[in-house]
């Protein structure tokens, strides 16, 4: 057998469906003629950010494998293996490499040296006797401990070349492991949550890696505690819950602002408390406690008073159990004061912003308005949406209501204009039966806007939801000079006729009155099997929800 149909056999063991990539790499071949179904993007991003989202969508059980070419194909892989170490995705990158003869000489490319600092591991194969052993070992990496993306690069020859005796040694697939927390870590965390007054959990994207959402509701109820949800964990609550607070990300609801600054007591489960610009920090004076399966994660951007160390379903259940053997089965009392709190702050939220959110004004659309209409249109019990980066991201977060584990795909402490197509690409992929939506605005899709062409000839019916205001919203407070004599931050463009002529379905909407209908007919379209776009013509806002102390 050749050394490319052996690890094409290895990636079968492991339960690997799809093989992502662009434009050329032997494995392409060989899982065409196994059980591997090759998925050709226009550039090696989108398939990278599509690979991303489908381990996402099914929370790193099935793991999003990535094949580009040596030299140029890898070479441009770089940005979006960095967002994806960024939020801590594991993801297979399978690259080819130069052969042997030509790896010592500058100026070329090494992946598995020049990837090291973006990867949780990397490594070079030049010998195929080791390929099986190298692949043991990535995918251990991939399915224990902290999520991030393994590089494993393979001499372009090597893949074309034959295993040296035909018996190449067996492939065990690794297995995942994962762990409690010692219990008396769990019972100073469960103190320090009784003691407090105010006390407030944050979910982070652990949650959901671990599948604790049920875990966690039950938690907060047991102890009536108000839940926030990071940028990345952003549907593992259920945020019309009467404990929800929402998302805090770099905007953020009213709700979470103001408990966040009341609290007396932060329990971050499944989260690093990073510190970033597009993710929540905390107020300098809370205090911390953190359940973590990363020890380097706790305390590292700032003290915590307690942590856990463990699996975020895991160490919940044990938190679960002690939280009952210390007030029995039926928990505390309900907070009705809290709730009333919270009920009243997101009632405020919506009177502040209504203006905007159910504005028909004639001329451009406020953005808000149609992220109104998708809040209350689509059906959240199977939809996933994804904001892209900028504006759409800070506009989109604090207002639609996520009620699904994996309903909304955050990302972002790296944040790559664009990205959001091909991760809505990748959902659908894994929940062919859900509705896919990224919403983006035009700087963003012009940065990626190709690889529409890819849904309409994947047959992987999205729909981009386009908010065009022909600006890149919000760079004149950077650039004040540049665009009042060059319009620096103007662009242009039909996307919708871009779209159509890429064979896909789309809408250009210049009015507020008529973006939910055009919303219902690309639902319609897309449960037909097409790609779809909708081309809102929107006005710039760059009024944002930011809070008052929270990130100070």
């Amino acid at each position: 057998m050749s050394n490319a149909d052996l690890i094409v056999e290895i990636l079968e063991r492991e339960g690997v469906e799809v093989l992502f990539g662009f434009p050329n790499n032997r494995l392409f071949n060989s899982a065409a003629s196994h059980s591997i179904r090759p998925l050709i993007a226009r550039t090696e991003r989108v398939a990278i950010n599509m690979a991303d989202a489908y381990t996402r969508m099914h929370n790193g059980q099935k793991i999003g494998v990535v094949a580009v070419q040596d030299g140029p194909g890898i070479e441009a892989s770089f940005p979006a293996v960095a967002q994806a170490y960024g939020d801590n995705t594991p993801l297979l990158m399978l690259p080819g490499a130069h052969a042997p003869a030509m790896q010592n000489y500058d100026p070329q490319f090494i992946a598995s040296r020049s990837f090291r600092d973006i990867t949780k591991m990397a490594g070079l194969i030049n010998d195929a006797k080791t390929i099986p052993r190298r692949f043991e070992m990535a995918f251990a990496a991939l399915k224990n401990g902290k999520g991030g993306p393994v590089l494993l690069e393979t001499a372009a020859n090597l893949l074309w070349g034959k295993y040296p005796n035909d018996t190449p040694e067996p492939y065990t697939p690794p297995s995942a492991h994962r762990s409690m927390a010692d219990p008396a870590d769990v019972q100073q965390v469960l103190e320090q949550l009784l003691a407090a007054k105010r006390p407030v959990l944050v979910a982070g994207h652990g949650v959901l890696y671990a599948q604790a959402w049920s875990e966690l509701r039950e938690l907060a109820e047991l102890l009536q505690i108000p839940v926030t949800t990071t940028l990345l964990g952003k549907s593992a609550f259920p945020e019309d819950h009467e404990l929800s607070l929402g998302t805090s990300g770099r905007t953020i609801t009213k709700a979470a602002g103001h408990f966040a600054n009341e609290s007396d007591f932060v329990l971050g489960v499944g989260t690093s408390f990073t510190i970033n610009d597009f993710t929540a920090r905390m107020p300098k004076d809370a205090v911390l406690g953190q359940i973590t399966n990363a020890p380097a994660d706790v305390a590292k951007c700032r003290p915590v008073s307690c942590a856990a160390i463990g699996d975020a379903k895991l160490v919940l259940q044990q938190l679960l159990d002690a939280a009952r053997a210390a007030l029995g089965n039926a928990g505390r009392a309900a907070a009705t004061d809290t709730v009333a709190d919270i009920a009243q702050l997101k009632k405020e939220f919506f009177d502040e912003w209504s203006e905007r959110l159910l504005c028909d004004d004639a001329g451009p659309i406020s953005p808000y308005r149609v992220i109104h209409e998708m809040n209350t249109l689509f059906d959240k019990s199977k939809t996933v949406i994804t904001h892209d980066a900028g504006n759409p991201r800070d506009q989109l977060v604090p207002f639609y209501e996520a009620l699904t584990p994996r309903g909304y795909l955050g990302w972002g402490k790296s944040t790559h204009l664009g990205s959001s197509l091909g991760i809505a690409m990748g959902a659908k992929l894994a929940k062919p039966d859900w509705l896919s939506v990224n919403f983006i605005g035009d700087a963003g899709f012009g940065q990626t806007a190709n690889d529409f062409e890819t849904a309409v000839r994947l047959k992987l019916p999205i729909m981009t939801v386009l908010v065009n205001n022909s600006v890149m919203g919000g760079y004149t407070a950077y650039m004040p000079d540049a665009v009042e004599r060059y319009q620096a931050s103007t662009l242009g463009g039909d996307y919708t006729a871009m779209a159509k002529a890429m064979g896909g379905y789309a809408e250009r909407v210049e009015q507020a009155s008529d973006v939910r209908a055009a919303l219902a007919r690309g639902i319609e379209k897309t449960q037909q099997g097409e790609a779809v776009l909708l081309e809102f013509i929107t006005r710039e806002e760059p009024v944002l929800a930011m809070a008052n102390k929270w990130g100070m």
